[in-house]
């Protein structure tokens, strides 16, 4: 068989040619390889400023710069992503800050609102209360000067000769013996009037300054239908509404006329005999 395949020249030349293909394109291959490398080397030097050829280089640094070339990579990918959140982060913030301005904006115009009416409320209360003010300064400075004329017209006021004061009211006692009439008809030309008793204050005065006797006072009993009757009036018509009667007085015996005052400093009737009289004005 080795023989027949000596003996045959093509067979021979086909296998040298294969063989010869066969490195040639091994060979090749190895060279494709190194110059993709190569260009692949280049390229990085170049993108990362390096600019450096490297020629040559043992497997060892081929795998080490290929390495290096991936964490570069993977460093790139890692800032550009680091970056990218962060441009989020801030546009979030941005959108975020604007979304609480307006709420802020919109807060302080109701808060402003708000104020703007309490102050609106307080004015008017203000108003009121000075309207008011003016109503109570006016009316105290009536009733001021009130007090200041009557204080003016006791202050002032005088009693003749033979007159006592008693608090705002001067009183004459009457030393003849008349009737009541009589009286009435004095104090009246004197500008005055029989004595009129409205406070048990005045009762008392009256008491003493009688002394011991007893004297007409301006009251006197009303003649209805024929009768005297108990409804007693004072000299200028008004009404009796307190009264210092003595026990059992008074009565319905015609005597119609008031005397101040008995043992005890009492009121009784009287008809028209002869009495003292006290006047006041």
């Amino acid at each position: 068989m080795f023989s027949d395949i000596k003996s045959t020249p093509d067979l021979i030349q086909r296998v040298r040619y294969s063989k010869a293909k066969i490195e040639e394109t091994a060979e090749w291959e190895e060279k494709k390889v190194n110059i993709y490398n190569y260009i692949n080397d280049m390229m990085d030097d170049s993108q990362l400023g390096g600019g450096k050829q490297i020629e040559n280089q043992p497997a060892a640094n081929k795998v080490s710069a290929r390495f290096a070339t991936l964490s570069r990579r993977v460093m790139f990918i890692l800032i550009l992503t680091g970056i990218i959140s962060l441009t989020v982060s801030f546009t979030l913030e941005i959108i975020k800050l604007k979304n609480n301005q307006s709420h802020l904006s919109d807060t302080g115009d109701n808060y402003t609102l708000q104020l703007q009416a309490k102050l609106l409320e307080m004015a008017a209360n203000y108003s009121q209360l000075q309207n008011s003010y003016e109503i109570l300064s006016k009316n105290h400075s009536q009733l001021t000067d009130q007090v200041n004329r009557l204080n003016n017209t006791i202050t002032g006021k005088w009693c003749p000769d033979g007159w006592t004061r008693f608090r705002s009211s001067c009183y004459f006692k009457g030393e003849e013996k008349t009737t009541w009439y009589y009286g009435k008809t004095y104090c009246e030309q004197e500008g005055a009037h029989l004595v009129i008793i409205n406070s048990k204050a005045e009762q008392e005065f009256i008491k003493q300054f009688n002394k011991n006797g007893e004297s007409w006072i301006g009251l006197q009993g009303k003649w209805i239908d024929g009768q005297w009757t108990y409804d007693w009036k004072w000299v200028d018509e008004s009404p009796l509404t307190q009264s210092f009667w003595g026990t059992e007085w008074p009565r319905n015996n015609y005597q119609p006329y008031g005397i101040c005052c008995n043992s005890v400093g009492k009121w009784k009737q009287a008809y028209n005999t002869y009495h003292n009289w006290i006047c006041e004005k």
